[in-house]
């Protein structure tokens, strides 16, 4: 290196030093959010072992998750089990709330915040309006006294830089609203609050598939043995062909860990006149039964399974999951994904080459 670009070098480094002590002394100094700030909900904080019921109200929907014995059960839902880890995880959320800072009082802002009425008009917006909903909740003990109660807006997910986040939020039906330090989880129904599996065949243990549609006629799709890697679609018509192996080989995949998007009791949903009604029978024997139609823009389905053909070593284990899952499941319909309701409610004619954007898959 010569003198001279030693010197340059020299100078640009000290430049940049400068720039840098500058621009440290410029930044602002970190928010320091004080630790003696009220609880929002003192009373829940004091008797979180106390809580006997939480009722949510979101737009257009209100339940109930309440001490059911030992457990926690969705009330409308006939005491479908919740989750208790989602139960406590909301429990301390509320309770570790703590007044940041007043916002507005003025009703006509509200639903900048999302802490409006949940039966407002502009509380449910429209499909593909991805703004926050208002929600209110409402923690009772055992003899009901209310422990804690509010509307809930949206959350400030990076409050001040901390890894807390906040929420808007008004205490019990208070004008005012205001910031507050935690985040709270209520989720968007009682499908957040339960396990989200409803049935998991997987398809290397199914040896048919045999669906019935409401129109006339069905589908059967089997294979010989659990060895046989392919299942074999029946009664092809005559210069027909199936649309292709691997469209045959994923109608048995339907109930692979099969999760449901939304529950709903049996009588909340008005199937239209019939159902495609399918059978996935297993080589040890175990029947699971499906009912599925299309209401409205979403597949719904209803289930049940049978053991009477069950043989084997592990036959009293199948007895057992079937009796649990028909307890489960008895009375309720689950809304599943277009992808799993079109194998459900797929004809026949829509597994063959022609199908087009009727295929089943």
């Amino acid at each position: 290196m010569t003198p001279r670009s030693f010197i340059v070098f020299a100078a640009v480094t000290a430049i940049t030093v400068v720039a840098a002590i500058v621009a440290v002394g410029q930044r602002p100094a970190p928010t320091q959010i004080p630790t003696d700030r009220a609880l929002v909900y003192p009373k829940l904080a004091t008797a979180l072992n106390d809580a006997g019921s939480i009722e949510i109200r979101v737009p257009g929907r209100t339940f109930t998750v309440k001490r059911d014995g030992e457990g926690w059960g969705i009330v409308e839902l006939k005491s479908y089990p919740a989750l208790f880890d989602k139960v406590k995880t909301l429990l301390v959320e509320l309770a570790q709330l703590r007044f940041l800072e007043a916002k507005t009082a003025d009703a006509a802002r509200y639903d900048r915040l999302a802490v409006q009425d949940v039966a407002a008009k502009d509380a449910k917006p429209a499909a593909d309006d991805k703004a926050p909903k208002p929600k209110y909740v409402v923690v009772r003990d055992a003899k009901g006294a209310v422990l804690a109660d509010g509307h809930i807006g949206k959350r400030n997910a990076s409050l001040f830089g901390s890894d807390k986040g906040g929420t808007y939020l008004r205490v019990d039906n208070d004008k005012q609203s205001w910031l507050a330090e935690g985040i709270v989880s209520l989720g968007d129904g009682p499908a957040d609050w339960i396990s989200k599996k409803i049935v998991d065949v997987k398809s290397a243990d199914v040896k048919k598939l045999a669906i019935v549609s409401p129109k006339g006629g069905g589908l059967v799709i089997h294979r010989e043995k659990p060895t046989d890697k392919d299942f074999t679609l029946d009664d092809i018509p005559a210069g027909k062909k199936p649309r292709g192996q691997w469209e045959t080989n994923q109608m048995p995949t339907a109930l692979e860990g099969l999760e449901l998007i939304d529950v709903r009791r049996a009588d909340e949903i008005k199937f239209p006149d019939g159902a495609y009604k399918g059978e996935f029978t297993t080589f040890d024997g175990l029947v699971v039964k499906t009912e599925a139609a299309k209401v409205g823009k979403s597949y719904w389905a209803r289930f049940s399974a049978s053991a009477d053909g069950v043989t084997g070593t592990d036959a009293d284990k199948v007895k057992k999951f079937v009796d649990a899952f028909n307890q489960r499941v008895q009375g309720f319909v689950y809304e599943i994904s277009e992808a799993v309701g079109k194998k459900l409610a797929c004809e026949h004619r829509n597994m063959l080459d022609d199908a087009g954007a009727n295929a089943c898959t």
